[in-house]
């Protein structure tokens, strides 16, 4: 009987080893990594008190991600806790030095890995997360509100990042974060889409931008402007639909969407069949130039 108890008693003494308090932790909703001099600089929105959701903006440098972000620790009295990671973002410079930045995030047994990656230019880098309070959520809201209306840019997760990044052949396209000024005031803008290609940043337009997501099928909801003659009319896409097929040596792509006419200026008559037809062909021939021009791209 004695065991018994003796067992008992033991099993009611456990407890956590790792479990911190939440007010000794840094929690971190968003980074930027710059690359500058051999050395990482990192800058972090950083929530140090859940209660009152205080935020604090820290930026720490090192030759490696892991001493920077143990520096912040160290600014902050604080363990950095980085499974809230909602924004990822990097510059130019990381682009052009060819850092393997993801290898931290894929090492660290404390990263969800669940978090969205963006780019930016380096000249700006240290303005972005003093524009907005709680900017990290302010980015994410702001690519989910322009993937339902615009679709001029897409989400680009870390999983599918890294899946990209260790694929041959296949080039990243990354989401775009600029400050704009308006009235006097700086405000985040979620510009068109980039990649990285023979040293060199390609800059999509955004009918690119959105042909590039009509492609990729990860496009809900957007509008294109045809021109009919002098005029132009404009169509709202959706249900959206790319496939691909390799048949004689040659690609072939195939896309389906439903559209309607949202503004309409041409002189085509719309009760007229074979207005409608002219206008469906128009559509058809706009859409295989963007696509013909974006491979080329």
């Amino acid at each position: 009987m004695k065991k018994i108890i003796l067992i008992l008693l033991l099993l009611t003494l456990t407890g956590c080893k790792d479990y911190t308090e939440i007010n000794d932790l840094a929690i971190v909703s968003g980074i930027i990594i710059d690359y500058v001099d051999n050395k990482y600089e990192i800058t972090s929105e950083l929530i140090i008190n859940d209660k009152e959701s205080e935020l604090q903006i820290l930026t720490t440098k090192s030759t490696s991600i892991d001493e920077a972000i143990k520096e912040m620790s160290k600014l902050t009295n604080k363990k950095v806790f980085i499974p809230h990671l909602k924004v990822l973002i990097i510059t130019d410079n990381i682009l052009k030095s060819d850092i393997d930045y993801y290898d931290y995030f894929l090492r660290n047994s404390k990263s969800s890995m669940n978090f969205f990656v963006y780019y930016t230019n380096s000249n700006i880098k240290d303005k972005i997360f003093r524009i907005n309070d709680k900017t990290a959520l302010h980015i994410e809201k702001m690519l989910e509100f322009n993937k339902q209306i615009f679709s001029s840019s897409t989400p680009l997760s870390f999983i599918d990042l890294v899946y990209k990044k260790l694929e041959p052949g296949v080039d990243i396209i990354y989401p775009r974060i600029e400050i704009v000024n308006n009235n006097e005031k700086d405000i985040l803008y979620l510009s068109n889409q980039i990649s990285y290609q023979n040293n060199k940043i390609i800059e999509f337009t955004e009918n690119e931008s959105i042909t590039y997501n009509i492609l990729t099928n990860t496009i809900d909801k957007s509008s294109i402007t045809v021109k009919c003659d002098n005029e132009t009319f404009t169509m709202q896409i959706q249900d959206i639909k790319t496939k691909y097929k390799w048949k004689n040596n040659i690609f072939n792509i195939n896309t389906n969407l439903n559209a309607k006419i949202t503004d309409y200026e041409c002189k085509y008559d719309l009760n007229d069949i074979n207005s409608l037809k002219k206008l469906e062909k128009l559509s058809k021939d706009y859409m295989n130039d963007e696509i013909n021009n974006l491979v080329n791209k």
